[in-house]
């Protein structure tokens, strides 16, 4: 999944924190836009009588989750999740069984009350039948391998049909945020799903995972999407050394941020003889950010008076904090440009959209902005522009987008990378919307992303079909 601010806000990394026994559990549903989730706090009371936390996502088999800062006091509750952007306030009611508050990150809020959590409660489980499941009737391997540049080790899964033959081969390229090599969120597996189908289609499917994830080294938490394009060509470098891959017929498919990453390496690769964006951005990532961020705070009930009085202030502060280096002048800059906002802007909107009720909430909002915006991912992330890489591309390209998809927006995504191929000179392209589907290729109803763990189907079959017959009809022609 692309990692943007708003719609990645239940998008969490599971990390496990040094067990400590909490003096307070609690759990309550996130209401996000129609859609509840389920989150669930551990309060922890120190020998100092201060207070730590940390949270757990049930539903996307995220555990202890550490809160950067907890402040417990005359039944006042304030946490701060910074690698997250994330806060929660809340008040203890006077029998003390329940908390009244809000979670808010990065520019949206929502109401989590909570109370005690039920030991031994069942956390509710939605199979998801289209995950691969042994016996196989192809090879699964997994494999090690070192990069000749980038000299990170890199965990894989290799499948390929069980036979001798020199066969096309696929690589794989995950979304953002850390993921593992088969881009699992909320229990569904989509690249488990995309390489199962493909390697019985007759090609060879490589997917591999993220720097710091799974079996493979390095640091994530430094890394750029142009870390991230190394590291394909480092996965293109190795599979060239396979006796069953066909190195004339080597292709990429990408899914979100993946999606930014394949006409980057397509466009200075020889190597690359096609390759898929599935849900990749085709328009520069600011102009997409405020499209992305409409669509998600609509999403959430949000009126499009309110959306429209926030979104020019977003897309200015996220052009601004990158513009600078030094993090203590972004956030000074990022105060000075909400306050601004504040005094000319309606209070009810204010509060809708960022959860600032006051001025004394000002710099903790524009301070969790500017910390999230200056990191080295979203300084490059937010400043591409997708086009020049795309312009360069002289590979068939097969570009395909969910209707319904409110991270990247279909139609200006699909028509951005369509301008750009053309104006380069491609015409071996095609793009593709598919009708009610969203992010992950998902037929869905409330559309929106909590949604996605609570729906069986991985990605839809009319989607792999699609993708399949035109990656076998690319590769015969």
């Amino acid at each position: 999944m692309i990692k943007y601010i708003f719609s990645s806000f239940l998008v969490f990394t599971s990390i496990i924190t040094q067990a400590q026994k909490p003096i307070e559990n609690w759990s309550g549903l996130l209401n996000a836009g129609g859609q509840k989730i389920e989150l669930r706090l551990h309060l922890i009371q120190n020998a100092d009588k201060s207070y730590t936390s940390n949270w757990d996502v049930p539903a996307q088999k995220a555990k202890g989750i550490p809160s950067s800062i907890t402040e417990f006091a005359n039944n006042q509750l304030s946490i701060e999740v910074k690698m997250i952007g994330a806060s929660y306030t809340g008040t203890l009611n006077s029998t003390g069984d329940k908390m009244e508050g809000t979670w808010a990150q990065s520019g949206m809020n929502f109401p989590l009350n909570l109370e005690p959590l039920k030991e031994g409660e069942a956390e509710k489980v939605v199979l998801k039948p289209q995950t691969p499941k042994p016996p196989f009737s192809y090879e699964p391997i997994d494999l090690l391998y070192e990069g000749t540049v980038t000299k990170l080790t890199y965990g894989a899964t290799l499948t390929c049909p069980k036979d001798n033959d020199k066969h096309p081969l696929v690589i794989l390229i995950t979304g953002s945020g850390r993921q593992d090599r088969d881009e699992t969120i909320f229990d569904h597996k989509p690249f488990a799903v995309i390489a199962d189908y493909l390697t019985n289609k007759g090609f060879v499917v490589l997917r591999v995972d993220d720097r710091g994830a799974g079996k493979s080294t390095g640091d994530f938490s430094k890394s750029t999407t142009a870390d991230f394009a190394l590291d394909v060509e480092e996965h293109i470098r190795y599979a060239k050394t396979l006796s069953m891959v066909d190195t004339n017929k080597i292709g990429l498919i990408g899914h979100s941020e993946g999606g930014l990453i394949a006409p980057m390496v397509a466009a200075r690769n020889k190597s690359v003889a096609f390759i898929v964006l599935m849900a990749g951005p085709g328009i520069e990532i600011t102009e997409l950010m405020g499209i992305q961020n409409e669509m998600v705070l609509k999403s959430a009930g949000i009126s499009q008076a309110a959306v429209d009085a926030y979104v020019p202030l977003y897309k200015r502060l996220m052009k601004t904090i990158i513009s600078i280096d030094d993090k203590q002048v972004a956030i000074k800059k990022a105060n000075e440009l909400v306050e601004d906002w504040y005094q000319k802007t309606n209070k009810d909107f204010v509060k809708l959209t960022t959860n600032i009720g006051s001025k004394d909430d000002i710099n903790k909002f524009a301070t969790a902005m500017a910390e999230t915006l200056s990191t080295n991912w979203w300084k490059y992330f937010a400043a591409y522009n997708p086009g020049p890489a795309l312009q360069q591309l002289k590979c068939p390209v097969l570009a395909i987008n969910g209707s319904a998809d409110i991270q990247v927006p279909a139609v200006a995504s699909l028509k951005g990378i369509e301008t750009a191929l053309k104006k380069g000179g491609n015409k071996h392209f095609v793009t593709k919307q598919f009708e009610g589907l969203n992010h992950l290729f998902q037929k869905c109803t409330k559309c929106t992303v909590p949604e996605y763990g609570e729906l069986e189907t991985t990605i839809e079959p009319e989607v792999l079909d699609y993708m399949g017959n035109w990656l076998t009809a690319t590769i015969n022609k």
